[in-house]
């Protein structure tokens, strides 16, 4: 009996990297109308309501809990308003390139977390891995001249997401042994919605609201339809029939796609010594992915 993955399977793999990789760019083509944070917003709650009518669709739905809504409010908040809130203002001030690659390091800040407050076994290998990406990323974050695009303030506020990201991994993983994972993701953009209004508000009252532009309401639209929703779906997909350790070769090109995509689309360069602090970036996950026993982050993008 014929017992290997689907090809479909590899294609969903391939296609949540693109959506995922494409995600930074949509992300700067959406901050050329909206503010930041009305456009976290709009994408959440285009993508929540859409997820909200297809799990309401859904036969033998899991019932909803008030205990478990105070749960799923918390995943919301950490996840989307907290996450997106860094990761928008920071793409706000850096370029989509070096975004990506700091992004990319979720799974190391996932390793040190679960090392830190769950006791969780990490061998010399992922703490090589784990050493090379911070490395990288402080080479990232320092190198800010020559023509490489972005800010120190706005490499620090990814960063800070990456690590929202890793705290939302270790929170999320109990409840979704037990719930589906539109479930889960549909009322988390719905809270996100809900605790990002506010913020939105309060920033269309001292920043003013721009007149939105055409590439811009295409970038909410990608964000919400492709990276909100598609993408979640294909990885899931994936994981049905994939190991999460080739999942995650994957998901380590995500940067690869960003920044072709940034210097395609959006004309953005690296210096010489930018590149090489990416490469160690790089190579600091893949041999922290590597390593026997490893737990993926999912992306967040």
């Amino acid at each position: 009996m014929d017992q290997r993955p689907p090809v479909s399977a590899y294609a969903a793999a391939l296609g949540m990297t693109v959506a995922f990789g494409l995600s930074f760019v949509a992300t700067k083509y959406a901050l050329r109308g909206f503010a930041p944070m009305l456009v976290a917003l709009l994408r959440f709650t285009v993508a929540g309501g859409l997820l909200w009518a297809v799990w309401r669709r859904r036969p033998g739905r899991e019932r909803v809990t008030r205990a478990e809504l105070g749960r799923l409010a918390v995943l919301g908040f950490v996840s989307l308003t907290l996450y997106f809130a860094l990761e928008t203002n920071g793409l706000a001030r850096t370029s989509a390139s070096k975004a990506s690659l700091i992004i990319a390091t979720i799974p190391i800040f996932v390793a040190v977390l679960g090392a830190l407050v769950l006791g969780e076994h990490a061998g010399r290998r992922r703490w090589m891995g784990i050493a090379l990406s911070f490395a990288g990323v402080a080479g990232l974050v320092v190198l800010n001249g020559g023509g490489g695009g972005g800010s120190t303030a706005g490499d620090l506020l990814v960063l800070g997401a990456a690590l929202t990201a890793a705290v939302y991994n270790l929170m999320a993983r109990r409840l979704l042994l037990t719930r589906s994972a539109l479930y889960v993701t549909a009322f988390q953009n719905l809270f996100g919605a809900l605790f990002m209004l506010p913020i939105a508000l309060g920033e269309a009252l001292l920043a003013g609201v721009r007149t939105p532009t055409s590439e811009a309401v295409a970038g909410v639209l990608y964000l919400s339809v492709f990276s909100s929703l598609l993408a979640y779906l294909l990885i899931n997909y994936a994981f049905r029939f994939l190991e999460s350790s080739r999942v995650a070769v994957f998901v380590n090109l995500i940067p690869v796609v960003a920044i072709g995509a940034a210097y395609a689309l959006l004309g953005e360069r690296f210096t010489a010594w930018q590149a090489v602090a990416a490469v160690v970036v790089m190579l600091g996950v893949w041999v922290a992915n590597t390593g026997r026993g490893v737990r993926e982050g999912a992306p967040a993008a």
